[in-house]
């Protein structure tokens, strides 16, 4: 049923009243068998079911009652289909909780692990910086004590530290070299050389759990390199000695001072350790 508006008065009244229940003007009228007849809502003539225009005052005709009618009804859902549709739906919410856990707990451990990495690395640049000052004190020291013999045995000095060396019988040697070969021939300098040998292989171990460095510790690394060439150039002069006096001592003390400078440089560069959160 449709509503539609009184020609007369204006109101809303049903589209199958014959007459307006508000103001009593007459809408429809009756054939003999009762059924309704349309008739004119202006003048009240008699229409044909396909007058579009009253014949008689010309009043447009309403289409309300050929009007198609759409009844919309509710649509039922059976409870095992909400169930249904509620399983999936929470189904989807837990894979979407369930791929966000995931992706939060693979980044933590990433970022552990980076950090165990990174702590590690510092470790292994602390342990490498002793190591090298350590091999490479004994390796100034062995150097001094080779420059005392040298000189010595050149410029016939006596000394209670190298005259065991220069004067083993109790008068100089005849050549420096035999002095130098009288020094290194004696055991002192023999575990000194073997105890700088295995300080190499140490460093040389370590250098190599170096060589990928985390990105934020590259400088670090570069200045590491650095100390390595002038601490090897420190350990061969000292286990193998050569040229002349003066080229020796002025070797010496380039490549202390080299050694010095990135070992120092290096202090400056090594990081405190990351905390876990």
């Amino acid at each position: 049923m449709a509503l539609i508006k009184c020609p007369e008065c204006g109101k809303e009244i049903s589209d199958k009243a014959t007459s307006c229940v508000f103001c009593g003007r007459e809408l429809k009228k009756l054939d003999e068998s009762g059924t309704s007849l349309k008739i004119c809502a202006e003048c009240g003539a008699e229409l044909s079911e396909i007058d579009k225009v009253c014949p008689k005052c010309g009043y447009p005709i309403s289409q309300n009652d050929d009007t198609q009618k759409v009844e919309i009804t509710s649509v039922k859902i059976k409870k095992s289909t909400k169930r249904t549709i509620c399983g999936v739906i929470g189904l989807i919410l837990f894979c979407i909780i369930c791929v966000f856990g995931y992706k939060t707990y693979t980044e933590q451990e990433k970022n552990k692990q980076y950090i165990e990495s990174y702590n590690e690395y510092i470790g292994n640049v602390e342990m490498i910086r002793i190591l090298m000052l350590a091999g490479g004190s004994d390796a100034e020291s062995l150097c001094n004590l080779t420059l005392k013999v040298w000189g010595n045995s050149i410029y016939k000095e006596k000394d209670d530290e190298t005259d065991k060396y220069t004067r083993p019988e109790g008068f100089f040697v005849k050549d420096f070299n035999e002095a130098i070969m009288n020094l290194y021939s004696d055991e002192t300098t023999i575990d000194t050389i073997s105890n700088i040998e295995k300080n190499q292989a140490s460093v040389r171990d370590l250098m190599k759990e170096l060589q990928n460095p985390p990105d934020e510790l590259n400088q670090c690394y570069e200045t590491i390199s650095e100390l390595y060439v002038s601490y090897n150039a420190l350990m061969d002069l000292a286990i193998s000695p050569s040229g002349n006096y003066s080229s020796f001592n002025e070797s010496k003390n380039t490549v202390i001072s080299d050694f010095m400078a990135s070992y120092q440089k290096l202090d400056t560069q090594i990081p405190e350790m990351k905390i876990q959160n």
